[in-house]
């Protein structure tokens, strides 16, 4: 049941679906369906909406249900079939920058003026690190699986004042992946700032279950960057965090952080950059809202790393009895260039991490006066 990463075939949306259906009427073994999912490689973004019909549509067994997951958040940096893009002609220069501004609005004054929610971060991490496939079987590479799930309490005043808790820093170190921070508002800041001395301009509109949302693609040179990435080049392989600096005006630093392989070690060699990036902004046309956003680093710019891409993803959230955007889900994915000790022995080659935010409360007092006109209750 060794996969081999080269053997990675690139398909489109459909051709999975077509492959996944064939696969469910031959009633293949599952094990197979699961080969058959991880040797695929997508080609077109596979949207929550397809993933969810497909799976409605198909009898898969978990293996084969968190294959086809995995496979989905892999594809989430790239752009969905042609036909789910909405068939509505490009907005004037006017409309668009009228969006632009709107959402500069939304990032500077909204988000930073958010009550101090408490959220549950439950993060799921994969690598593609040697797994067995059966019980006392040898380990052979499958692909991405999970690792472990971690899940604390995070606070939107503990991002904004950006503490470096005394008891978070060895939380950190035992952490293995890339972990993203910066969710609530300094990520969006950064490149909202970075982008007055890059590029942003229109790309299309994208059918969502929020509806129509404008879609609009950025390029940051290194220059102007302020997405910073510390690295770690001696094994053992590092660990990566996610890195949020205290805000600047409405910029802030946000990036990835790898610490050293082993904690006390002063063998590593530290490197410090802050790559070009790009990605892509969603938007609410009529509010400027920020529903989605993708952050590429340049892999020229990177060392180490092939890829460090980070997605956030937010929503409507109730807390009391208002209702207030904030993230629900994030993915942080990252790729390493093989070399022999990765290849032939335990090292991964690949991360991705997964964060979903739940249970949003707040702490909270509400006052009555009582006057003495009234018999006391």
């Amino acid at each position: 049941m060794a996969l081999p990463g080269w053997a990675a075939k690139r398909v489109t949306v459909a051709q999975l679906e077509q492959a996944l259906t064939a696969a469910s009427a031959a009633h293949k073994p599952d094990l197979e369906i699961v080969r058959l999912i991880s040797e695929m490689e997508l080609s077109e973004r596979l949207t929550r909406a397809t993933l969810d019909r497909l799976h409605e549509k198909l009898s898969l067994d978990p293996q084969a249900e968190l294959a086809l997951k995995l496979l989905a958040d892999q594809s989430e940096f790239l752009q969905p079939p042609a036909s789910e893009f909405a068939a509505t002609a490009a907005p004037d220069d006017a409309t668009q920058q009228r969006m632009l501004e709107a959402a500069r609005s939304y990032v500077a004054q909204s988000l930073v003026r958010l009550p101090n929610f408490l959220a549950n971060r439950i993060t799921n991490r994969y690598d593609d690190s040697p797994v067995a496939l059966k019980k006392d079987a040898w380990p052979v590479r499958a692909g991405l699986h999970l690792v472990d799930t971690s899940s604390r309490e995070t606070s939107i005043r503990e991002e904004q004042e950006n503490q470096p808790a005394a008891g978070g820093g060895a939380v950190w170190y035992k952490q293995t992946g890339l972990i993203t921070r910066g969710e609530f508002g300094s990520t969006l800041g950064m490149v909202l700032g970075d982008t007055a001395s890059g590029k942003l301009s229109w790309s299309h509109w994208e059918e969502t279950e929020a509806g129509p949302l404008a879609v609009f693609q950025y390029s940051v040179p290194k220059s102007a960057s302020h997405f910073e990435v510390i690295g770690s080049h001696l094994p053992p392989p590092p660990t990566l965090e996610g890195a949020a600096t205290p805000s600047v005006g409405n910029r802030g630093i946000a990036g990835i952080r790898i610490q050293p392989g082993a904690v006390g070690s002063n063998k590593a060699e530290i490197t410090r950059n802050r790559p070009g990036y790009h990605g892509y902004l969603w938007l609410d046309p009529a509010s400027g809202t920020i529903l989605r956003i993708t952050i590429q680093a340049d892999p020229k710019d990177i060392t180490a790393f092939t890829r460090a891409d980070i997605l956030v993803q937010y929503d409507q959230v109730q807390i009391g009895d208002k209702q207030f955007t904030c993230p629900v889900r994030s993915l942080a994915l990252s790729s390493a260039a093989s070399d022999a000790r990765s290849a032939g022995g335990d090292d991964p080659t690949m991360w991705l991490n997964e964060t979903r935010f739940a249970s949003y409360h707040r702490f909270a007092s509400t006052t009555r006066i009582l006057t003495d006109s009234a018999a006391p209750q």
